[in-house]
């Protein structure tokens, strides 16, 4: 489009700067006539028999032109009405005669015969009246027409002499250049024995470098509008898609991209919003399964566990307390099983209801601490920082989340560290951290990206001897991630693992 319309300026160009070229000429050939046709008394028969065109004067008002027509002529412009008729380059001009103004209409036949052979025959004309002398009437003519013309030197016609026989004046022998856009043409005049040269003509004259830089420059002026509304078109399209992406990512599967065209990009976008509602659609059949049947187990395992109490208090055989007492523990696992699961059903559902508060993390650590001493003798748990500016102290958190997350992490470590357990918390350049090492066996480096992921176990050590079902790191995940943080796994200063929380320190929630 750009191509096409820069060939279609040039074009124009062309033709207004070849317009106003044929103007020029033949407007101070016409003009040339007015002061014969005044002599005459607007008697237009020499001048056309001189011209060998038809020639005719008309009274302004008796012309018939329109409004923009009429003020051109009286501007002292000249009027160009067909430069690709059959018949001939109508032209007109403005002839001003006894107080009266007056249009001057002649039709050109060819523009080389008519502009040569009517300068020449002008020439002739002037010189019959012996008014002028040659080198003044050159000079007139010259200032009318914008023709380069000169009485030729003696030393340079001697290559033009066998031509004077057929080139006498109102004829002429014509000279062009290899283009045949350029010529000179020479007449030989007896009554002064002078041979006279017009020309260098141009009669199709090129481009001005300036006019082609001008449009040269708007068409990579345009060019570059054009490429950049396309790009910025295209980049905009993209960045819708990337914020749905995004936050279809984060879990509000609801997003959708909004589709204003038909285009590649539209239709990307459509494809998306397909395939963001298959997503939607089955996620929702998965969570409503996971949290029907969580609920559902939780009144028969609550029926079994009354049942289990009652029995025990109506027996007291030992191996059979025994039994019952395996049996209430199978219903207290079962019981948090399904509450784990519920738990990460709500964090996966695109974002639970978080009230952020400034809250001291040492504090929050230390209770963990606390009651996790009370839960269990088998290791030692201990607490350090490296921070005590009260300023770094503080960080917005959701403490319920953050507690349960913090807790997990620790009760992860209490199972299967074999004495000790160390809990440090840290704050540079506004990150909060909280390592949880263990001195246990650890965890290989090749199953560092998957004890995230749910219902995870790493070996079969990690089963019910040691408790967990496999959710509780994923729950960790997912509440640090509502945090705009992120939960790593490296391994510990006594070789075991080492579960570490990084956060914000003034998050407030994940904005996704």
């Amino acid at each position: 489009m750009v191509s096409t319309t820069t060939v279609g300026t040039l074009w124009l160009v062309n033709q207004i700067t070849f317009q106003q070229h044929t103007q020029s000429i033949f407007g101070g050939l016409l003009g040339l006539t007015k002061r014969s046709i005044i002599h005459n008394d607007l008697d237009t028969k020499n001048v056309s028999n001189l011209l060998g065109i038809p020639i005719v004067v008309t009274p302004m008002a008796e012309a018939n032109l329109g409004w923009v027509d009429e003020q051109r002529l009286l501007q002292g412009q000249t009027l160009i009405d067909s430069l690709n008729n059959k018949e001939g380059i109508n032209v007109s001009t403005i002839l001003t005669a006894n107080d009266n103004t007056y249009v001057l209409h002649g039709v050109f036949k060819d523009f080389r015969t008519s502009l040569i052979q009517g300068a020449f025959s002008l020439i002739q004309d002037e010189l019959s009246t012996g008014n002028n002398t040659i080198e003044r009437l050159l000079e007139n003519i010259r200032t009318e027409l914008d023709l380069d013309m000169r009485v030729m030197p003696k030393t340079e016609l001697v290559s033009l002499r066998p031509y004077f026989d057929y080139a006498q004046v109102p004829h002429h022998y014509g000279h062009y250049d290899i283009s045949g856009n350029v010529g000179r043409f020479y007449s030989y005049f007896p009554k002064i024995d002078k041979v006279i040269e017009v020309g260098p003509i141009q009669f199709k004259p090129e481009l001005p470098m300036q006019s082609i830089f001008v449009v040269v420059v708007l068409a990579i002026i345009l060019t570059g509008i054009a490429v950049y509304w396309l790009v910025y078109r295209f980049e905009v399209g993209l960045q819708k898609l990337e914020r749905a992406s995004t936050r279809v990512a984060s879990g509000h599967l609801n997003s959708r991209v909004k589709v204003g065209s038909d285009d590649a990009l539209g239709r990307l976008g459509s494809a998306f919003n397909k395939m963001a509602e298959q997503i939607q659609h089955l996620m929702g059949v998965q969570k409503e399964m996971i949290r029907a049947v969580s609920h559902e187990l939780r009144t028969p395992v609550a029926r079994m566990r009354f049942g289990v109490q009652m029995l025990e208090d109506t027996t007291e055989d030992a191996y059979l307390q025994k039994q019952l007492k395996d049996m209430d523990q199978d219903l207290q696992e079962l019981d948090e099983l399904v509450d784990e699961i519920l738990t990460y059903a709500r964090l996966e559902e695109g974002g639970p209801i978080l009230e952020f508060k400034e809250t001291n993390i040492l504090e929050l650590i230390e209770q963990i601490g606390e009651e996790t001493k009370r839960r269990t003798d088998k290791v030692t748990v201990t607490i350090g920082s490296q921070t005590q500016l009260e300023e770094q102290i503080f960080s917005n958190i959701e403490y319920r989340y953050m507690h349960r997350a913090i807790q997990n992490l620790v009760g992860n470590a209490c199972r299967y560290a074999a004495s000790n357990v160390h809990i440090e918390y840290s704050c540079h350049d506004d990150i909060c951290r909280i390592d949880v090492e263990d001195d246990g066996e650890g965890i290989p480096k090749k199953d560092w990206d998957r004890v995230f992921s749910p219902f995870t176990r790493l070996d079969d050590s990690r089963t019910r001897s040691s408790g967990g079902y496999g959710l509780g790191l994923s729950i960790v995940q997912r509440i640090i991630y509502w945090h705009s943080g992120r939960a790593i796994v490296s391994e510990s200063r006594w070789g075991g693992a080492k579960m570490s929380l990084l956060w914000p320190k003034n998050d407030q929630g994940n904005p996704n």
